[in-house]
């Protein structure tokens, strides 16, 4: 797999309380400069996007905590339920980490994963980040919000989200979203922040994650989020399954 990730704090906030993870990696040391990540592994392959929640007290720690607690049991991904175990896990780390600070209490974060293994993936989510699937040129979204519906003739409230890993000073528990579906060669995977989608049209997002070289797919997301105002933090991991050569 070939996967490129960048997290960059946006035009408004005053610091990035995203985390990225690739295959056990975080990125985001170099502000909006995107890493590339060649990953060939007999083990299931993990990237995510934690976003920690804004205006909530240490939302970049609970994005931490959460995807450290995923990285870990990253290796013994090779079904939904160990992918949904470790986000529960991740939601009692992060209820487990502010208990030590009575200014944490409330902090938490919107997870999304994304699991490789084979011919087969798994999106897991909890909350507002997303993964979608380009295939033949064609964007669908694969991972639930956890967002209220709109009412008749109203517009979503995107900055509304009903379920987060923490994010409430008494302990909550969380019903991750799963997705499961087979991997052919070719795909290609986004997963992002809101602070993505808040501001791309999802025909825009598509036409931008067309491009043939990722890391130049991932500059003209990041830009055109920036020349949109960003006024959240962003992040995006985009993942290409490789051709097999014949």
């Amino acid at each position: 797999m070939d996967v490129v990730a960048v997290t960059h704090r946006g035009r408004e906030r005053g610091h990035n309380e995203d985390t990225v993870s690739v295959a056990g990696f975080q990125s985001g040391v170099v502000e909006g400069q995107p890493v590339r990540f060649t990953v060939d592994s007999v083990r299931p392959v993990t990237c995510l996007v934690a976003d920690g929640l804004g205006g909530h007290a240490e939302g970049g720690r609970a994005s931490r905590v959460a995807a450290a607690t995923i990285g870990d049991a990253a290796p013994l991904f090779h079904d939904s339920a160990a992918v949904v175990k470790a986000v529960r896990a991740a939601n009692d780390a992060v209820y487990e980490e502010m208990a030590h600070h009575r200014a944490w209490t409330g902090m938490g974060s919107a997870i999304v994963v994304l699991v490789v293994a084979g011919d087969r993936m798994i999106c897991v989510n909890v909350g507002d980040s997303r993964c979608f699937l380009l295939r033949d040129g064609h964007l669908v979204q694969l991972s639930t919000d956890d967002s209220p519906a709109p009412e008749a003739g109203q517009a979503t409230i995107a900055t509304v989200v009903t379920q987060t890993l923490g994010g409430r000073s008494d302990r909550g528990e969380v019903e991750p979203h799963v997705h499961e579906s087979e991997v052919r060669p070719g795909d290609r995977f986004l997963l992002c922040s809101d602070g993505l989608t808040d501001e791309l049209a999802p025909e825009h997002i598509e036409e931008l994650a067309r491009e043939a070289d990722p890391v130049a797919a991932v500059e003209g997301l990041l830009r055109a989020t920036l020349d949109a105002g960003a006024h959240d933090n962003v992040s995006i991991v985009l993942a290409t399954v490789g051709v097999e050569d014949r």
